[in-house]
């Protein structure tokens, strides 16, 4: 597999928006609970939540039943910590954990009436940055690393449990782990020693290790990448590269991976954890490490453009995220508010207001040409914003009404490039950006010019482009070859500029006909064919 640094652009973008708000609660308060969160939603939508609760160190359990949250500890009377949640086909959960006194890989799952505890792994001291998932067919997988950073794979065989060494390099820092169609486990990790995100997965024979993303530091905290397989079963993983202090993206494609650039603002992705929905769209939850935030930041994938928001500001809230997708493609995340030590769910509630928006730019003679529609209520305002970066993007059009649909940008340069996103204002104060819409803006018109017509040869019509360098008289006529005039097209006065004209040639005989321009003392003539 090859990688390859995608830069993304859109002439016409067509988007959903969500429309509604975050709803944030406190699920437990007892004590210093809450890190380390794994949430995962049940057939009907339901949350159920394992954390760590720091005073006890025990792992919890908590799940919404319709009415309350149902809070217990699954692994106690020890120093358990760092639980993974997995559902299964029948909304069984399955739970993960390191046993941080006996430096064992643990796992526990509910028969209807009680926990069934067991040790997956206790060779040597084992069972750092557990990660676990439930396969199509019931079956636990766990990723997890030993004391010397190797890491290692754990499976249910069936009768007994197996386990493996995947990389012995004893330097791997953080993993996360998914499965595919087939039940086969796919795994993103950091190599601390080499700074390089790396990728491997089972295909059916043997292991396949390769090197997603160069350069990406070492991150601190064990919860900096996340991995989703698609419904074609390829890999995508959100990631926080260290050096660059961005939070990434990487999809395989089938043929190489595709890597983005999510939020570039600083100090954002770590914590990260992804989930895709029902059309393979990355949606990701976030925190903003920066001291002057701690903020907790969520972005979602539309098809055509990332669109970035700060869920929550009150406080120092985001950590230890987890995130999943409702049947209806809406978020859930359980976090940690790390001021009050509590553990918090947040989701989204509302439907959609903007059901769609689609945004084009065009060159004019005056300017840049930013034309929009916007399917679904009419949002309270809408802004045009311009810059090389989403996050470096300005406001240059101010606030302008929610029913416009154009406006023209006249500080612009010939020969330069210019980005373009449409931010929408919803009633209730939501806001979204659509961007970016590209162009390069065309030189300025030097002399007189006649393009070729078209199409050539055409049918029943075809047209006819020109541009004149002055304002004059001006005459656009149609001749036979033998110097008779067809038809006139435009005679008249006429303003400098890029011009076009239709000529209707369904009456005209099949043959070739000469288009003649005449302005500012100089005549250019194309020909014309009609054939059918």
């Amino acid at each position: 597999m090859k990688t390859l640094l995608t830069v993304l652009l859109a002439l016409s973008l067509l988007a959903p928006v969500f429309a509604g708000e975050w709803i944030t609660e406190t699920v437990d308060s007892a004590g210093d609970v809450g890190r380390n969160t794994s949430m995962a939603l049940d057939s009907s939508d339901k949350p159920s939540i394992v954390y760590e609760d720091k005073s006890n160190y025990d792992v919890k359990f908590a799940q919404w039943n319709g009415s309350s949250w149902q809070i217990e500890a699954v692994f106690s009377t020890g120093y358990f910590e760092i639980g993974t949640l997995s559902l299964d086909s029948s909304d069984v959960p399955h739970i993960a954990c390191h046993d941080f006194a006996n430096r064992d890989l643990e796992y526990a799952s509910w028969d209807g009436s009680n926990w069934q505890l067991e040790t997956v792994d206790s060779t040597g001291n084992v069972g750092y940055h557990p990660f676990m998932v439930v396969d199509s067919s019931d079956n636990p997988h766990f990723s997890y690393t030993n004391q010397s950073g190797q890491l290692k794979y754990a499976t249910w065989a069936g009768s007994n449990w197996h386990v493996e060494i995947i990389d012995t390099t004893d330097s791997v820092h953080a993993s996360s782990l998914a499965t595919d169609s087939s039940c086969y486990p796919h795994i993103a990790y950091y190599h601390h020693d080499s700074d390089e995100l790396t990728y491997t997965h089972w295909d059916g024979t043997s292991w396949q290790i390769e090197t997603v993303d160069l350069e990406v530091g070492y991150p601190y905290f064990t919860s900096n990448v996340s991995i989703s397989v698609d419904s074609n079963d390829f890999p995508h993983i959100a990631y926080y590269d260290d050096d660059s202090q961005y939070l990434k993206y990487a999809h395989w494609d089938g043929s190489a991976w595709q890597i983005e650039i999510v939020d570039s603002a600083g100090f954002y992705g770590s914590w990260v954890s992804m989930a895709l929905d029902s059309s393979d769209y990355p949606h990701i939850s976030y925190y903003d490490e920066n001291p002057a935030n701690y903020d907790h930041m969520y972005a979602r994938w539309d098809g055509s453009a990332w669109h970035t928001e700060t869920v929550e500001t009150t406080g120092d809230v985001g950590n230890y995220c987890s995130i999943a997708i409702d049947s209806s493609g809406n978020p859930h995340i359980s976090h940690f508010d790390w001021d009050n030590k509590d553990l918090r769910y947040t989701y989204w509630s509302g439907g959609a207001a903007v059901d769609s928006a689609s945004l084009s730019v065009n060159a004019k003679d005056e300017g840049v040409l930013l034309s929009w529609s916007i399917v679904g209520d009419t949002p309270a305002s809408v802004s045009v914003l311009r810059g090389l970066t989403q996050n470096g993007s300005v406001d240059i059009s101010g606030s302008l009404s929610g029913s416009a649909t154009s406006w023209l940008d006249v500080s612009v340069e010939a020969g330069v490039e210019y980005a373009y996103w449409l931010e929408v204002t919803e009633l209730d104060g939501t806001v979204s950006r659509f961007g970016p819409s590209e162009i390069v803006v065309p030189e300025a018109i030097s002399k007189l010019t006649l393009s070729d017509p078209y199409p050539n040869p055409a049918s029943s019509a075809l047209t006819i482009s020109y541009e004149l360098a002055t304002d004059g008289a001006v005459s656009l006529s149609v001749y036979d070859l033998s110097g008779r005039l067809v038809e006139t097209l435009i005679s008249g006065e006429q303003t400098a500029g890029r011009h076009s004209v239709n000529w209707d040639s369904s009456t005209s005989a099949t043959g070739v006909y000469l288009i003649r321009l005449e302005a500012d003392g100089e005549a250019i003539t194309k020909r014309a064919v009609i054939s059918r």
